[in-house]
């Protein structure tokens, strides 16, 4: 049962979407956190407590369509797998779920998608903002590289640049800045910072 840190309010069918954030500050398991009822606002979850996620800025929703859209151009000619925006990812080893901005799993990995992703997606892609950066480079960083992701692409929409993590062995990242920056999993995928940021 999940512990709350504010009494839980009686809800009935008609009142789930309403104009108040319901699981603000709620302490939850990842069990839990899969029933609970739509209330319209989305959520992080930080050392299982349920913090209100306030939408992104515009640049960060551009960018964001913008690294999946060349994501999802690259795949229609490569079927390699299928690349999802913001669901939820439950990481194997059981700390708080995760939403990358952009996830993607190779063909032979979508058996992990259930109604989330239930393990570890081969690719994640962040864009940074005032609110997620140190959780983003902290936490999250250090979660996706002993959880397996293979690649991590990070925006930093303020200074105008990608950078590409990639997984050594569950050991460590290696960074990859350059103009061009070129996938070791899905092979030909590459994003020219340049014209990325027009």
């Amino acid at each position: 049962m999940a512990t709350l840190l504010q009494t839980r309010p009686e809800t009935k069918s008609a009142e789930m979407l309403s104009d108040k954030p319901r699981y603000e500050g709620w302490k939850v398991s990842r069990e839990e956190y899969l029933d609970l009822d739509e209330d319209g606002f989305k959520y992080d979850m930080i050392e299982g407590v349920l913090h209100l996620a306030p939408s992104g800025e515009f640049e960060h929703g551009k960018l964001q369509l913008t690294f999946g859209f060349n994501l999802i151009a690259f795949l229609e000619t490569n079927d390699m797998g299928k690349a999802v925006t913001e669901i939820d990812v439950f990481l194997p080893d059981g700390g708080d779920v995760v939403r990358p901005d952009v996830s993607f799993l190779l063909t032979e990995n979508l058996h992990i998608v259930k109604t989330h992703i239930h393990g570890v997606p081969d690719l994640v892609c962040e864009v940074l903002s005032a609110g997620s950066i140190k959780r983003d480079l902290g936490i999250k960083a250090q979660r996706y590289l002993k959880n397996g992701v293979k690649e991590y692409w990070i925006i930093y929409p303020k200074e105008r640049k990608l950078e590409l993590l990639v997984n050594k062995n569950k050991k460590e990242w290696e960074k990859l800045s350059a103009n061009i920056l070129k996938s070791t999993v899905l092979k030909g995928f590459k994003i020219n910072q340049k014209e990325f940021f027009k």
